[in-house]
């Protein structure tokens, strides 16, 4: 069996053969293949998403957005063709965006056009059927889990956020992955989350975000701001959460995973890349120290675990190197569901 495993994301679509080594583990055959939206001949580089609230009232697709959908998903059959004329493959896209029921189109994107008859369009181009669509940022944990070189593998308990031209969160608790949008009741995802004067923390967390952050704050107020939300994932497993930022829904204070320490705090994506360049670096620094400031002010059992000694706290946090985790993680999923 061969699987390509695909990455859909804002700006480029890129895919991969996942091979298996072991029942658990699995590593990609060779270099994912990247394609540039923009490069397409029919790309609008002056597109603007429809407004989110518009979306959510199902608001008529225009013109302009099928014509910009259609571009994300030429590319898509573009990178598919350069594959399949090698073998027959079993293929599986990880993308953005709320999926309609069936998983085979996307109804809500916040960053690209809509494409509820995704899946449609690619398998009538392509004759042959995709599995259903995946959340990227739940592939990205997968990745994390069952790649060979994976930063969740033999962890019990970890927080992921990836930060690409959006922000992915992840859990592993219990050495079990555990998709946000199934514990919505008890935590947030970044995205939904604001500060106390209204700003979006995916604005700190995603590199479309801080690449304009950056013009007019210091290294210092970035980092604080991630070291906070790390510090709510922290604080929000181990004793509920306590309304430490803005939402606009309701969230309970209990749940069945309280009483759990976690054990590694992982950075990925151009996130990680970005926090590991030199004017990155700054901005890791205040994290690491902001983290460990509120930490140290914790419940004793929080303090003791996170800052026991000088160095542990910057053992709690890891900087994936895992570029291609929801490639990998999609690759996995379909493997796994074939054995």
């Amino acid at each position: 069996m061969k699987v390509l495993a695909i990455d859909a994301g804002a700006t480029k679509v890129s895919g991969a053969i996942v091979d298996k080594i072991n029942k658990d583990t699995f590593n990609l055959d060779e270099a994912a293949i990247e394609i540039q939206y923009r490069d397409h001949p029919n790309f609008n580089a002056s597109f603007t998403r429809t407004n989110l609230k518009d979306q959510y009232q199902n608001i008529k697709i225009s013109d302009l957005e099928i014509q910009q959908g259609n571009v994300y998903m030429d590319c898509i059959i573009d990178l598919i063709k350069h594959f399949t004329s090698k073998a027959p493959l079993k293929i599986g896209i990880a993308t953005a965006g709320i999926k309609d029921m069936n998983n085979r189109g996307i109804t809500i994107m916040a960053n690209g056009p809509r494409m509820p008859e995704y899946l449609n369009y690619i398998e009538s181009k392509i004759n042959q059927s995709v599995y259903p669509l995946e959340s990227d940022a739940n592939m990205c944990v997968w990745g994390e889990e069952y790649a060979l070189d994976g930063s969740l593998r033999n962890i019990n308990n970890a927080y992921y956020l990836g930060g690409g031209t959006g922000t992915a969160d992840g859990l592993k608790l219990k050495r079990k992955l555990i998709p946000f949008d199934q514990i919505s009741s008890w935590i947030a995802k970044t995205i939904e989350l604001k500060t106390s004067n209204g700003e979006s923390l995916e604005s700190y967390t995603s590199m479309s975000g801080i690449n304009k952050l950056i013009n007019r704050l210091t290294s210092h107020d970035i980092g604080k701001i991630i070291s906070e939300l790390l510090f709510e994932r922290i604080s929000t497993i181990y004793s509920g959460w306590n309304n430490q930022y803005q939402i606009n829904r309701s969230i309970i204070s209990t749940h069945p995973y309280m009483n759990i320490l976690l054990d590694q705090i992982i950075i990925g994506q151009r996130l990680s890349i970005f926090l590991q360049s030199k004017i990155g670096n700054n901005i890791y620094n205040y994290i690491v120290s902001g983290l460990k400031d509120q930490c140290s002010k914790a419940n004793p059992i929080v303090k003791a675990h996170f800052i026991k000694d000088e160095n542990l706290i910057t053992k709690r946090i890891l900087l994936s190197k895992l570029r291609e985790a929801p490639i990998l993680g999609m690759g996995a999923k379909i493997w796994m569901e074939n054995c």
